[in-house]
């Protein structure tokens, strides 16, 4: 099965969040509703809140690549 791109995207946060040795317990895609995929973060450690703030301001751009991506291809 394919992942979506909200679990791409969660894969992606994850490898970014590793690159700045940011260790988060969990991150995933919630896709209780398709039209408005959310992520469930873990715990954030104390003092990784720059990191965390790094990475999130492309996430929007991240699924947003993810979604045109995959309506290319379907």
């Amino acid at each position: 099965m394919n992942p979506t791109p909200a679990e791409r995207v969660a894969t992606i946060l994850r490898d970014e969040f590793a690159a700045h040795v940011v260790r988060l317990p969990d991150i995933r895609a919630d896709l209780s509703d398709p039209h408005q995929p959310q992520l469930q973060l873990g715990t954030v450690p104390l003092g990784t809140g720059f990191a965390l703030l790094r990475v999130l301001t492309d996430y929007q751009r991240l699924l947003k690549a993810e979604r045109a991506r995959s309506q290319r291809r379907g």
